[in-house]
């Protein structure tokens, strides 16, 4: 380590803030220069013996609440991990992922990366019943662990809650809809709550309540986030004595396989249906025709989320008193509507 300091023209001291992650303490300057003489010199320290001075593991646990078999191919889940795994990277961590199936049941085997102090702080990406995700998020609470939730969180429960304008954009993609003449607007989405699915409804009877419209036979709840259940949701819908003239998609996947729907009907986008999407993925503005959608910023999510789980470790900013972070999203109006 004396090494390495006399090359990087910096105090012992500064080494070893480097080594134990203290990146907080120093320059981004001293920080990259720091790291290039430890790699040159083959300096690494012992993880084992350095997390037990330090009492910290350098790890952050992703738990995720979803009955999905595929649930790590979603492109939302992706975006936010990939966000959280830029940060982490940055700050010397890394990033362990839990899941469990959003059962009662089965919720505690996500406390384990914790319980077994294999992380010093987590993320909670949950799905499933409200009961279940406050049930779990109050848990997380009660063990005493920095924590950044991705939904709004029950009142006094100490932790950030990090979520998107998820019921504004809904609401302001159906007020596209009614301007544009729809009356007979239909909402689709997964059998399995998702928070912010749940904002994407309440925005959408927002709207159409304020229009005074109301269709509760027009809203389905089927299946998993494929093309495939949003298909069959759609033919649902088409089959109906009078069927929608517009198909909000709880996620641009759903919107994909109700497009598809629409044509093998022979039915023209947008002129006999529109269909909208939500999350604005990259594969949206290909679609035949563009899909009109929300941007959601999911990399972003997973940015800030890190910023302040890291920022909360480091002692740079305070512990969470339900902080509460909002993050804008942005209508993108395409060809499909």
């Amino acid at each position: 380590m004396r090494d390495v300091a006399e090359q990087a023209g910096v105090s012992m001291q500064t080494v070893s803030n480097y080594v134990n992650g203290r990146f907080n303490l120093m320059s981004e300057q001293t920080r990259e220069r720091v790291g290039r003489d430890l790699e040159r010199l083959g300096y690494w320290p012992n993880a084992a013996a350095r997390s037990l001075r330090a009492k910290r593991t350098m790890t952050l646990g992703f738990l995720v609440l979803d009955e999905g078999a595929r649930f790590l191919a979603d492109p939302m889940t992706d975006l936010i991990i990939a966000g959280i795994g830029d940060v982490a990277r940055d700050n010397g961590y890394s990033l362990l992922i839990q899941a469990a199936r959003p059962d009662p049941d089965d919720a505690d085997r996500l406390f384990s990366p914790l319980l077994e102090e294999r992380v010093d702080g987590a993320f909670l990406f949950l799905s499933g019943a409200p009961s279940v995700r406050r049930k779990t998020i109050r848990r997380m609470a009660e063990l005493g662990f920095n924590c950044v939730v991705f939904e709004q969180a029950p009142a006094g429960v100490p932790v950030v809650s990090l979520t998107a304008e998820n019921r504004a954009g809904a609401r302001q993609l159906a007020e596209h809809l009614l301007a544009r003449g729809h009356r007979r607007i239909a909402f689709i989405s997964t059998r399995i709550p998702w928070p912010m699915v749940e904002e994407r409804l309440r925005g959408y009877r927002e709207a159409l309540s304020a229009a005074e419209v109301v269709a509760p036979e027009l809203e389905v709840t089927y299946g998993v986030w494929n093309p495939a259940d949003g298909s069959r949701m759609a033919e649902r819908l088409f089959e109906l004595p009078d069927p929608p003239t517009a198909i909000m998609c709880g996620n641009d996947l759903l919107a994909l396989g109700a497009m598809r729907a629409a044509r093998l009907l022979g039915l023209r986008i947008p002129d006999d249906v529109a269909v909208t999407g939500f999350n604005d993925f990259e594969f949206a503005q290909f679609a035949d025709p563009p899909l009109t959608t929300v941007r959601v910023p999911g990399y972003d999510l997973g940015r800030v989320g890190a910023e302040r789980l890291i920022g909360r470790l480091g002692g740079v900013e305070p512990p969470a008193t339900n902080e509460r972070v909002t993050l804008p999203v942005e209508l993108q109006l395409r060809g499909s509507a």
